[in-house]
């Protein structure tokens, strides 16, 4: 997420909204939000029912109790443009998601 925060301005140009979604608490967001000195967009418990969210997208493992490291873009009409996992702990370039961004929003 440190990589999206310093690339925000770039989502803003594309016009997107970046959020986070986690199983963890706002409590547990506010604790590594803090520990990265801060971040600038809104982070989403999808905390009870655990995993409801991650579940309709099908990136909740169940077993697990944790959701892979996801990327789903949504038009402004509300329709999936873009899926893609990058597993579990996978990272993303805030970059490459920038380019889908713009492909999205033309």
């Amino acid at each position: 997420m440190p990589d999206l925060q310093a690339n925000l301005e770039g989502f803003k140009s594309a016009d997107t909204q970046v959020l986070g979604v986690s199983v963890d608490s706002k409590f547990s967001h506010d604790n590594w939000a803090s520990s990265l000195g801060g971040i600038s967009f809104p982070l989403l418990a999808d905390f009870h029912p655990k995993g409801g969210v991650a579940a309709k997208f099908g990136v909740y493992h169940d077993d697990k109790g944790i959701t892979d490291r996801a990327t789903i873009i949504i038009d402004k009409e509300g329709t999936v443009q873009y899926a893609e996992s990058a597993g579990i702990p996978g990272l993303r370039k805030a970059e490459d998601l920038l380019n889908e961004c713009k492909k999205v929003n033309g």
